[in-house]
């Protein structure tokens, strides 16, 4: 295969979009290292999109590396598993970088041997392509293997669709300041590569197109590298887009990649694609071939304050107020932020731990964040109606216009013009000069439209559980009725029998009565 048929230059673009700058060299010059452990971890139980994940172990029981902790609850949870060896220490409320700022049910493991280490090693060559697609699927699911691009959706959810013959690899990783996918991608691209045959073959794909911007030029030349030295069976090819924020998105990346426009509420797979990140397909690749469920991830450590910036293999459960010791990172007047600078959020408190979600923590000093307002509240100008917001969206929304309806908390309006739509992106936030958090304003009125649904969701399972309730008490009532009913009709009809045949039951009757009363009067005649 020649480098014409393995890499092709889109000529596609989506609506809007921005060019912020990258802050990238800071943490892709250098080599992957894995962070040393410290004493405990915190872990908690949601970190997936479903519901918190079911405890299976007890406070106290001692744990080994890789053990499953607790087991998922539901179709949209995962299964989450022990990082090291060690005991759980309690059981109960942790905190975590859940919006609500709210502590959620976790577990604290004491560490036995803080030197336990995480390598990504390919001396296992285990024959994975002998297992059958629901072997490797199984496997999947068992991992706890979910989107480690930020979405945490269970992986064996994606893998299980039917009727699809393209995997899309999305390399695009076009936020600021993370560089953790290219960094995989420039010293692990076979594994990447393996974890997408991997992918390919569980729903059958007939091709794999790894989706990649311009600004990586290293991992790109790994990547070429790596597909010309595989020898498995599903073709490969790479498909180079120009950096332009946010095409890391599903929608704005297969419109880059097929020039198509995926139809409204539709997902990739009703157009015969699946979507799947470089750090996922190394995860699949960590279970497949290495046995080894997901545990760490790698995660892009940056900003000016860190003497040592790269990206780092972190356990889950890591806190980081422990990165900022290991690192020696400074704390005077440091801006913490967790994910990238437009989707992220700043955080305050240092307890808060590295999950499957976690794909970047930016240490920054406040007067170097272009757009601080992005990921903390503080007060803002009015909208001036430039409609600069709009020209930028990647969906083709009228973000003022949802801004205003946020306000006004016109939940109905909101979902008619489309906020289900919005993917938080940012970008609008990014160029509006009245520096307006537009996103936390869609944020919230997600989370209320959400709300509404659950309650109306459990307002009609009630008034169904009523209308049932109603509709059994009537039928126990009717068939009371019809008893009764038809007990009377045999009473009657016992009646009307007796006396139509007086040699029926009241004759037999009738004799028994006159039997007694000679029987009295033979008595009474013997005694005289």
């Amino acid at each position: 295969m020649n480098q014409i048929d393995l890499i092709s230059y889109t000529q596609s673009s989506f609506h809007g979009g921005i060019h912020p700058a990258e802050f990238k060299t800071i943490s892709n010059q250098t080599p992957i290292d894995c962070l040393t452990l410290s004493d405990k971890l915190y872990l908690p139980l949601e970190q997936h999109i479903g519901k918190a994940a079911k405890l299976i172990v007890q406070q106290g029981e001692r744990i080994k590396q890789g053990q499953l902790l607790a087991e998922a609850d539901g179709n949209f949870s995962a299964n989450l598993h022990s990082p090291v060896n060690g005991v759980i220490e309690s059981i109960g409320l942790i905190n975590t970088n859940h919006p609500s700022t709210m502590m959620q049910p976790g577990i604290v493991i004491k560490i036995d041997d803080t030197s336990q280490g995480f390598t990504t090693s390919s001396s296992d060559n285990k024959d994975w392509q002998s297992l059958s697609q629901e072997d490797l699927l199984r496997q999947v699911q068992q991992a706890g293997i979910v989107g480690l691009g930020g979405a945490t959706f269970p992986t064996h959810i994606k893998l299980a669709a039917q009727s699809v013959d393209t995997l899309a690899v999305n390399a695009m990783e076009c936020e600021p300041y993370i560089t953790c996918d290219d960094r995989m991608l420039q010293e692990l691209s076979d594994q990447v590569i393996i974890g997408a045959q991997i992918a390919a073959k569980i729903f059958s794909a007939k091709q794999i197109i790894f989706a990649i911007e311009d600004n990586k030029p290293e991992a790109l030349s790994s990547l070429e590298k790596a597909i010309i030295q595989c020898k498995l069976a599903v073709p490969m090819t790479i498909k180079v887009a120009p950096t332009k924020y946010p095409s890391g998105g599903e929608k704005q990346l297969i419109e880059l990649v097929f020039n198509k426009q995926l139809p409204k509420n539709k997902l990739p797979v009703d157009i015969g694609v699946v979507v799947q990140n470089v750090a996922t397909l190394q995860a699949i690749y960590q279970k497949i071939v290495k046995q080894q469920n997901l545990t760490h991830r790698l995660v892009t450590l940056t900003g000016s304050q860190m003497e040592k910036p790269g990206n780092y293999w972190v356990a889950f459960g890591t806190p980081i107020k422990d990165i900022i010791q290991k690192l020696k990172i400074s704390d005077k007047g440091t801006t913490i932020i967790l994910g990238g600078p437009l989707m992220g959020q700043q955080i305050d408190n240092l307890m808060i731990p590295v999950t499957k979600s976690t794909n970047c923590i930016i240490f920054e000093k406040q007067q170097n964040l272009s757009k601080p307002w992005l990921t903390k509240s503080i007060a803002h100008q009015s909208c001036i109606r430039c409609s600069d917001c709009e020209s930028v969206c990647p969906v083709d929304l009228l973000p003022q216009q949802l801004y205003w309806y946020s306000r006004a908390e016109e939940w109905e309006k909101l979902e008619e013009t489309g906020i289900k739509d919005c993917i938080e992106c940012g970008a609008c936030a990014y160029v509006c000069p009245s520096e307006i958090p537009l996103v936390q304003y869609y944020r919230f009125a997600k989370t209320h439209i959400r709300q509404n649904h659950e309650k109306q969701l459990k307002s009609e399972k009630a008034k169904q559980r009523f209308e049932f309730r109603e509709m059994r008490l009537e039928r126990a009532k009717a068939e009371r009725a019809l008893k009764h009913q038809k007990a009377a009709e045999a009473r009657r009809k016992a009646a009307q029998d007796n006396n139509e045949d007086p040699s029926g039951k009241q004759k037999a009757i009738n004799d028994a009565l006159e039997r007694v009363k000679m029987k009295k009067q033979q008595n009474q005649g013997e005694d005289k």
